[in-house]
């Protein structure tokens, strides 16, 4: 276990350098606000610049809740189970046909479709109405953990904003996402339902160009901006200045002096504070991105003694992490039976084994379940019961080679992935399991007259072939093997071509 290195030298006071900070700020406001009392703005100026701070208030209120509601319903849409199962098992024509059909319920709607997890549409991205750019911005590598709207306004009389929203796994792996695009109209009517007459409302981006405005003021304005929450934009709300009397005019010179002497102090103490406090920030940053990243932690060493704390159980909380993780990490693919992998080790190993048979390997996967365990249970108890499954458990760990996977499906039936056997191999193999499956219950002193029956089938037997249709294919060999008197394997088909010598 990694120790955190100690500091060689003292850490500085972060409180007492904000104390200084303070005094000194309050001591400078404290002289211009008695500098202020001498003189007065008009009332009316006081209300102007309240009523727009509330004017600019509802509208940021009203933008963020328009917001919201399609964060919401991606979201919402994304973890739609139906939509799981098409992203893990439809085709390219459901997919394209879901989001054609999602595209018809949704308002101010320009574009809907499906991306899988390297950013790709699913589908003809024409007929979704996703643009080039907006192709390529689907292409970054964080587009699908990012909330932040993607603004698109190349295109004149389409203007819009696209939000990506992932669809996970129950086990929180991404398997794609949602993208949707809402046209920049609909952010024009919350701003024009908002607008008081005689003001302007700007929402702008990042690099300050304009979204959508209403309205315009000429001369000396009076403005108030506000940041929307997780999107990186910022709404402006702007008012005609009144004119001030030579007394207000004196106020605002104060004012103005009195916030330069502040700044210059604050910019002053800042710049010294500055690279200290972001070296421990970005060694925190760093530590909770690695962190959430599943990547080794670097330990935390604060610069500031105020920090120490706060480094120290992040540091411990990210080692007991890392173990957990590790730990669930094996029980999520894990039998707690058997100890053989579960049926979710299967379904992510199946995309390997099919990706074998599809370049012409032989796979062979064989279903089967343990003859008459029903009745071992009802005579001599589910204890006897487990010491047959973990019979059986031992001998698949003992003749599944490397390359091959055997996993427990559901109580008695479990599956087994071969590659590189032709169908006699797999008929040789079949027969030394029940073999050894035998002896091991006589090992064991276990009375029980079990066989073992199975079902053969080919990976890749078809075009599009699935785990699902696979083994629906292995279960109706099972079945054949079953009415043909159990303790035997019964194959579905021949072996793709290309079969190993």
């Amino acid at each position: 276990m990694s120790t955190v290195p100690s500091n060689p030298r003292r850490s500085a006071s972060l409180q007492r350098h904000f104390l200084w900070l303070l005094l000194s700020v309050a001591g400078l406001f404290a002289a211009g606000i008695a500098l202020s009392l001498w003189f007065s703005l008009q009332s009316s100026g006081q209300t102007q610049q309240r009523l727009l701070e509330l004017e600019a208030t509802q509208a940021r209120v009203s933008l963020v809740r328009l917001l919201d509601y399609y964060h919401r319903l991606i979201e919402n849409t994304a973890r739609d189970p139906e939509l799981l199962d098409l992203m893990r098992v439809g085709s390219l024509e459901e997919q394209q046909q879901w989001a054609v059909s999602r595209q018809r319920l949704l308002p101010d709607l320009l574009g809907l479709a499906l991306i899988n997890p390297q950013g790709d549409v699913l589908g003809e991205a024409v007929t979704l109405r996703v643009g080039p750019l907006c192709q390529l911005e689907m292409k970054r590598a964080d587009i699908l953990t990012s909330a932040r709207p993607l603004l698109h306004r190349e295109v004149a009389g389409l203007e819009h904003f696209d939000l990506v929203s992932p669809v996970r796994e129950t086990g929180g792996e991404i398997v794609g996402g949602v993208f949707l695009s809402i046209r920049l109209t609909r952010l024009q009517r919350v701003i024009e339902d908002s607008l008081h007459p005689g003001h302007a409302l700007i929402l702008t981006d990042a690099t300050g160009d304009t979204i959508v405005r209403k309205g315009e003021v000429e001369g000396a304005l009076r403005e108030v901006r506000l940041d929307i929450p997780e999107t990186g934009w910022t709404l402006l709300a702007q008012a005609p200045l009144q004119r001030f009397t030579r007394d207000g005019e004196t106020q605002v010179l104060a004012g103005l002096l009195t916030l330069g002497a502040v700044l210059l102090l604050l910019g002053a103490t800042m710049l010294r504070l500055r690279r200290s406090m972001l070296r421990d920030i970005v060694s925190t940053r760093d530590a909770l991105t690695a962190l959430a990243r599943d990547e080794p932690v670097p330990a935390i060493v604060p610069h500031y003694v105020e920090f120490e704390p706060a480094a120290a159980d992040i540091n411990l909380i990210a080692r007991h992490l890392q173990e957990q993780r590790a730990r669930l990490e094996h029980l999520s693919l894990t039998d707690p039976l058997t100890g053989l992998p579960n049926r979710r080790a299967f379904e992510t190993h199946f995309p390997l084994a099919l990706g074998l048979a599809e370049r012409q390997r032989p796979v062979a996967l064989v279903l089967f379940d343990i003859d008459h365990f029903k009745t071992v249970n009802d005579r001599y108890g589910h204890a006897v019961g487990d010491q047959v499954l973990l019979a059986l458990a031992q001998s698949l760990k003992e003749l599944t080679r490397r390359a091959d996977l055997a996993a427990r499906l559901a109580g008695d039936e479990f599956v087994v992935l071969l590659s590189g056997l032709d169908a006699a191999g797999v008929r040789v193999w079949h027969q030394r399991l029940a073999d050894h499956f035998r002896n091991e219950l006589n090992a064991l002193g276990l009375d029980a007259q079990t066989t073992l029956s199975a079902g053969q089938t080919w990976l890749g037997d078809t075009a599009s072939d699935t785990m699902n249709t696979a083994l629906v294919r292995a279960d109706r060999a099972l079945y054949q093997a079953k009415a043909l008197g159990r303790d035997q394997l019964v194959q579905d088909g021949p072996p793709a071509a290309g079969a190993a010598e």
